[in-house]
């Protein structure tokens, strides 16, 4: 897991990526001019190990619960809605067992084609973990949205250095909530996911 500080660089990367959808171009034609400053080349390695403990952390979830098709729905997913009950006698898509309504969770699935999965409660917090891992940009941003929303220099239109007020909010209030999110998931995954059973009963 990187220190704070690197990953600001990577939290920013990926915000300024969002409201300027040049600056990657900007930033690949420096890199193909040799102009890249000293900064942008920390940030780009810092996003490039970001993007490997991303993607370790996710292959460790897909070793566990050998679930690829259930997984793979949730990685092309655009959207999902939880419910806290399920039809009785469902199946959990994790372990096959049957559920009753009260035991397991429903995933309303939203993508290129509408999907329900069925999970025994347990598993929440792993899937909640890969969704998030998978989805990071689109969590953060939705955080960083919703506050937008209620700024009344961003309602008027008022845009200049966006990046750096977000970035700066609270004294980096959410990249901090981000990372702190990150971390506790890294923990899950290399400590408590492994006593999580899959094949036992219910």
């Amino acid at each position: 897991m990187q220190n704070f500080d690197s990953f600001v660089h990577v939290f920013s990367f990926f915000v300024k990526s969002h409201y300027n959808r040049f600056y990657v171009e900007h930033i690949d034609k420096a890199i193909r001019e040799n102009t890249i400053d000293e900064d942008t080349s920390q940030m780009i390695q810092n996003v490039k190990e970001f993007h490997t403990m991303r993607h370790q952390l996710c292959g460790k979830i897909f070793d566990y619960l050998k679930k690829d098709e259930l997984l793979n729905t949730l990685v092309s997913a655009r959207g999902i809605e939880q419910f806290d009950v399920v039809p009785n006698n469902s199946l959990c898509n994790i372990s096959g067992v049957k559920l009753n309504a009260r035991s397991g969770i429903l995933l309303y699935v939203n993508g290129g084609k509408a999907k329900c999965i069925t999970v025994h409660k347990r598993y929440k917090q792993i899937l909640y973990n890969f969704w998030y891992l998978v989805h990071f940009v689109d969590e953060i941003m939705q955080d960083i949205n919703n506050w937008l929303s209620t700024q009344r220099w961003w309602l008027r239109g008022y845009h200049t250095n966006i990046t750096e007020r977000i970035v700066r909010h609270r004294d980096s209030n959410f990249a901090k909530k981000a990372y702190v999110k990150l971390k506790s998931i890294n923990s899950y995954i290399q400590r408590d996911m492994v006593s999580l059973p899959i094949n036992h009963p219910l």
